[in-house]
């Protein structure tokens, strides 16, 4: 039948016309237009295929200006011939996702939300995706195109609904509507393979987020956090005495921590006298200081980034005992290299350009890259579980002996529960444990009566649990102790609180580091903020020894150093929300809005924001008096509301005088920065509440108090004795993306120990 409906084609061929005209090949600015050219041009295209693939060359005497010549030729009804269908099915194919891909670049190519300007450079399956990870592109991106009020219109992945806002009120008022945020499907897939499922920042809201922020803030309390001040000084004494260690000219060259350039001898060109300087990639260096902190506080355990070391003077061949050398070095310990792998992996996976690779998706493959991933988990899961496991024991002891001895318990009037609370892990255990146990009791005898394990396999995070722990007041009859704890409950308790810890290293190890090479760069950049920091670090901290007594509070200007290095380079790029209904903000100041419509995806780019001259005064200088000022005799942070309402009462002189921050008396380190001196205190105050580096709302970084602490303790420590410079002429700072981070590329940076 085939054959037979073959021949009777063969015998009537098919006529084909083709008229294009000049009306339809004009370019015009309509999609239908475009869209009519591309098909016109398509067709002719497969019929002059069709046509020399069958040896019709009669095609090639073409009019020069219109194709009217009426053709016969033997198409697919008269040749059935495998490759001719698959010629025409792929052309076919390929016409479908030309008009698709057209239709999405006209749809990008417009503004995503009505009333606001088109946004240029997004692509048709990206969005601004391209151009949001590109550091070079974000001026262009979140200026270029906004309104007058900072809103844009931006376009993401899978043509979602995005925006971005730099108005400070615009900002505060996302971060604070709502906690959900959206993440891509990789992220999330590839984040939870290395930081769990229960991780807090890969859960995009509600009561499942709540209640995982409810664990760790349980942890994160103002005694928990005060209790680590004295570890947190500590390394840094630590750190910094190495530091005057390498300078001083012992040792310096053979004994060199790794990541240490070298020592070296320049030439003061003030005092001309030679000054020992060390040289130091500072990234690495604050990486190892921040792991130290980490693992003190938060985990009651030590990494020994710096520790004693013994070294063999290796001139000498008989290694005899007498000639064994002593050095305080850096060591890096595995756990520090596998924390960085696993956080970069995250990265890896989930890039771009990554998506269609097999051999990057797939972790059961045999390759390279998987095997050095599960290496390196594994021995971040073994590290974590030892001490976890090890602070579980000692936390389940103390609970069954209060179990059993209740009067004692009355008699110590609570010691034991004042020292758990400045113990982050174990309090951090606590919390978890009654989250777990918490309807235990209610549901006791259906439990026994199902399995004795049904219980271990529920998640202590799950939707299930509907009651508030905080309610149960005592738990310590709902906790088991170590002979009545299943192994499956003891499990999953212990990777719970792994995946709670692994979270908060990966959000805090590599930022803190990041902001203190910041710091390092612009204290570089303005020698006069070390002069004042040494100042008030002189003054508060006369000595260091075991008895000195390190607080935050107490060291105003340190900590304006650091906030003002955060407001200026901000080490995450973006944060999102999505929108839970419609907001309405304003455009313009002659009254102009705009609704920005429900599940729109908002990208809040700190930095953008803080360099904004409508949120922060002066805004591209870095001016750390903009945070504090001097008074009575000290600096004292400065108050905004107040300094706002006594400038607006311009016909008292009085108020207006005290609106001028009162400048420090001369001394003799900052003598020769007078001017500068000057012209920083007549900065504004600073608002903090367009201040974004940790966040805002219900969704802000828990760490920051934590954060804020020990750069401001180092800071003090550090300037107190030692200057800093740049150890390159003409260094210029480039930054580099580490998927969601921006930080330096490299940053030399030369210490020195001070004259004075």
């Amino acid at each position: 039948l085939y054959k037979k409906q073959a021949a009777v084609r063969s015998q009537q061929p098919f006529q084909t016309s083709i008229i294009m005209k000049d009306n339809l090949l004009t370019p015009t600015s309509t999609s239908s237009s475009n869209g009519r050219m591309i098909i016109a041009i398509s067709l002719t295209l497969f019929a002059f295929l069709i046509e020399l693939y069958n040896g019709n060359t009669r095609i090639l005497n073409l009019n020069n200006t219109i194709l009217h010549k009426t053709f016969t030729t033997t198409t697919l009804l008269s040749f059935p011939s495998l490759t001719t269908i698959t010629i025409l099915l792929t052309l076919t194919l390929l016409l479908t996702l030309l008009l698709h891909i057209h239709r999405l670049q006209q749809t990008v190519s417009k503004s995503s939300i009505p009333g606001l300007p088109a946004t240029p450079h997004a692509q048709f399956l990206f969005g601004h995706y391209g151009s949001l990870v590109h550091p070079s592109s974000h001026q262009t991106l979140f200026r270029s195109s906004a309104t007058p009020s900072g809103i844009t219109s931006l376009w993401g992945p899978g043509l979602k609904v995005c925006a971005s806002v730099l108005k400070a009120e615009h900002v505060r008022l996302v971060l604070r509507h709502t906690p959900s945020r959206d993440f891509s499907s990789f992220v999330v897939r590839h984040g939870r393979k290395t930081l769990g499922k229960d991780s807090l920042v890969l859960i995009e809201g509600g009561k499942e987020w709540r209640r995982t922020r409810n664990v760790v803030q349980k942890a994160f309390t103002i005694g928990a956090i005060e209790g680590g001040r004295g570890a947190v000084g500590e390394c840094a004494v630590a750190m910094v005495g190495w530091l005057m260690t390498m300078v001083s000219g012992e040792d310096q060259q053979r004994y060199c921590a790794n990541g240490c350039n070298g020592h070296k001898c320049v030439q003061d060109t003030e005092t001309g006298k030679d000054r020992n300087v060390v040289c130091l990639d500072v990234e690495y260096f604050f990486k190892l200081f921040s792991l130290d902190v980490f693992g003190r506080v938060t985990m009651d355990y030590d990494f020994e980034c710096l520790k004693k070391a013994t070294s063999i003077d290796n001139n000498d061949n008989d290694h005899d005992s007498s000639n064994k050398k002593t050095c305080t070095c850096f060591t890096s310990p595995p756990e520090a290299a596998a924390f960085e792998y696993l956080e970069r992996d995250v990265g890896v996976r989930a890039s771009p350009k990554n998506l269609l690779n097999p051999l990057i998706q797939c972790y059961w493959l045999p390759t390279k890259h998987n095997r050095e991933y599960y290496a390196n988990l594994k021995l971040v899961n073994t590290l974590m579980e030892g001490v976890i496991g090890l602070k579980l024991d000692e936390f389940l002891s103390r609970v069954r002996q209060r179990q059993l001895e209740p009067k004692q318990k009355q008699e110590r009037g609570g010691d034991d529960d004042e020292e758990e609370e400045h113990n982050m892990i174990t309090m951090m255990l606590r919390s978890v444990m009654e989250q777990y146990y918490h309807q235990q009791p209610k549901d006791q005898k259906q439990h026994h009566q199902n399995n004795s394990s049904s219980s271990s396999s529920s998640c202590p995070f799950s939707s299930s649990t509907t009651t508030s722990f905080q309610e149960s007041g005592n738990t310590d009859n709902i906790i088991p102790s170590t002979t009545t704890m299943t192994k499956s409950d003891r499990t999953q308790i212990i990777n719970n609180v792994s995946h709670i810890l692994h979270t908060l290293l990966v959000a805090g190890y590599e930022t803190t580091a990041i902001s203190l090479s910041y710091t390092m760069y612009c204290l570089s950049k303005h020698p006069r903020c070390q002069d004042r920091a040494c100042e008030e670090a002189r003054r508060v901290l006369p000595t260091l020894d075991d008895n000195t007594k390190f607080d935050e509070d107490a060291l105003p200007y340190c900590k304006a150093v650091i906030m003002e290095t955060l407001r200026v380079h901000t080490p995450v790029i973006f944060t999102t929300r999505v929108s839970s209904k419609d907001l309405t903000l304003d455009t313009d100041d002659d009254g102009g809005m705009v609704t920005i419509p429900k599940d729109t995806r908002f990208v809040i780019h700190p930095t953008m924001v803080h360099l904004d001259e409508r949120n922060f005064d002066r805004a591209e200088e870095f001016l750390p008096e903009r945070w504090v000022r001097w008074e009575n005799g000290g600096w004292v942070d400065r108050d905004f509301e107040k300094e706002r309402k006594l400038a607006g009462a311009a016909s008292d002189e009085a108020a207006a005088a005290s609106t001028t921050p009162t400048p420090p008396p001369p001394s003799s380190l900052s003598d020769k920065y007078t001017k500068e001196n000057a012209q920083a205190d007549t900065i504004s105050a600073a608002n903090p509440q367009s201040f974004f580096a940790f966040s805002d709302g219900a969704r802000n970084c828990i760490g920051r108090r934590l954060a804020i602490m020990e750069m401001t303790i180092f800071v003090a420590v550090l300037f107190r004795d030692m200057c800093v410079d740049l150890a390159e002429e003409g260094y210029e700072l480039v930054k580099e993306r580490r998927f969601v981070i921006l930080a330096p590329n490299t940053l030399p940076i030369a210490f020195w120990k001070r004259d004075d």
